[in-house]
C-alpha cells in the first residue's frame, strides 16, 4: 500500500486543486473546486485550506504541504518574493516561503520575474512549477514553452533554466471582448467545425494589426459572412493567432514548442500551431504541476 508523502496544492486565481501524493508523486486522492484566491475573502485562506485539506492533515500530520500559483502573490495567503531569471528549479526550491504559524510544514513556491524585451517587468506564478515538473520528470531541458491561459506565458528554457519569458493577455481579452464589448452582441452558443477558428488565424496573419482585425468579428456577423454560433471561434482564432505572431516577433522563428495545457484550450493551441507549421509536444498542465510540487517536496527538508 502506498504511503502518503506530500500534499500538493495548485492554488490559482480562479481555481484550487489539491492532491494527496504517495511514493514517486502518485496521486492518491484529489480535490478540485472554484475557490481560487479571488473567491476567498481577506484573511480566509487558512480556513479555506483547512476546509479543503484538513482531513488529510489530520490523518497525516507529519507530511509536508507544498503550494504553487497565485496563492504566493500579494493577494494570496503569503507573498513569496520572486526569483530573478535566469534561474533553475533548484533556485526556486531554496527560496520557498513558509506560511506563518505552520512551523515550516506549509511552504509556497516563489514566482519568477524578468525584464521583458521592452524593458518592462514580467512575472509568473505557477507556470515555473509546471516547467520544473517537466524538466524534473521528463528531462526536457531546452526549448520554448507555451502555457496558455488567462495570461499566456511563453518561456525560453536552456539547460533546465528559465532564461526569459513574455506574457500575452489572450484568455482575459477573449473573456472581456466576448462579455463586455459590442463584439459579443451578435454571438450565440453553438458548435464550430473549426472553419471559423481557422479563418480567425488567417485574419491574425494579415496586415493591419489586431486592433484593425477585431472589428471584422462584428462585420462578419452583420453581413452574414459567419453565423452567430461561429463568431466566438473567429474571435478566438484572431487572438491566439495574434499571440503566436507576437511571440515569434520576440523569440524568433520558433519551430517547436512545449505546450503545457489540456482539454479544449490545448486542442485549440495545437491546431493553431499546426496552421503556423510549428511542431508541438503537449503536456498535461495538472500533471506538470504535480510533478513540480513533488520534485520540490523530494528535494526540500521536512519540518
Amino acid at each position: 500500500m502506498t504511503v502518503p508523502r506530500c500534499i500538493a496544492v495548485d492554488w490559482g486565481t480562479s481555481s484550487l486543486r489539491a492532491m494527496l501524493l504517495g511514493d514517486g508523486g502518485e496521486v492518491l486522492e484529489r480535490i478540485a473546486g472554484p475557490k481560487g484566491i479571488l473567491a476567498v475573502p481577506e484573511g480566509g485562506f487558512a480556513a479555506e485550506f483547512e476546509a479543503t485539506c484538513g482531513k488529510w492533515r489530520t490523518a497525516h500530520p507529519d507530511i509536508p504541504v507544498l503550494m504553487s500559483g497565485m496563492i504566493g502573490s500579494r493577494q494570496g495567503w503569503v507573498e513569496t518574493p520572486s526569483v530573478i531569471a535566469p534561474c533553475g528549479f533548484g533556485d526556486l526550491i531554496r527560496r520557498m516561503t513558509e506560511v506563518p504559524g505552520s512551523d515550516g510544514a506549509i511552504r509556497v513556491m516563489p514566482g519568477v520575474e524578468a525584464v521583458g524585451p521592452g524593458g518592462t517587468p514580467e512575472i509568473m506564478r505557477g507556470e515555473e512549477t509546471q516547467i520544473g515538473g517537466i524538466v524534473a520528470r521528463h528531462g526536457v531541458r531546452d526549448g520554448v514553452f507555451c502555457i496558455p491561459g488567462t495570461h499566456s506565458k511563453w518561456v525560453q528554457v536552456e539547460s533546465g533554466r528559465i532564461l526569459s519569458f513574455a506574457t500575452f493577455m489572450t484568455g482575459e481579452c477573449f473573456a472581456v471582448l466576448k462579455t463586455h464589448s459590442i463584439l459579443g452582441r451578435l454571438m450565440a452558443d453553438g458548435t464550430d467545425d473549426g472553419g471559423a477558428f481557422r479563418k480567425g488565424l488567417e485574419r491574425a496573419a494579415a496586415p493591419g494589426g489586431l486592433l484593425h482585425h477585431l472589428f471584422a468579428v462584428r462585420t462578419m456577423g452583420l453581413f452574414d459572412r459567419l453565423p452567430p454560433s461561429e463568431l466566438a471561434d473567429y474571435l478566438s482564432g484572431q487572438l491566439i493567432g495574434s499571440e503566436i505572431e507576437g511571440a515569434r516577433a520576440l523569440f524568433g522563428s520558433v519551430a517547436e514548442v512545449q505546450l503545457i495545457g489540456g482539454g479544449e484550450v490545448g486542442a485549440r493551441y495545437s491546431e493553431a500551431f499546426g496552421a503556423y507549421g510549428v511542431a508541438v509536444t503537449l503536456w498535461d498542465a495538472e500533471e506538470a504541476a504535480i510533478a513540480g510540487l513533488w520534485a520540490a517536496a523530494a528535494a526540500s527538508p521536512t519540518k
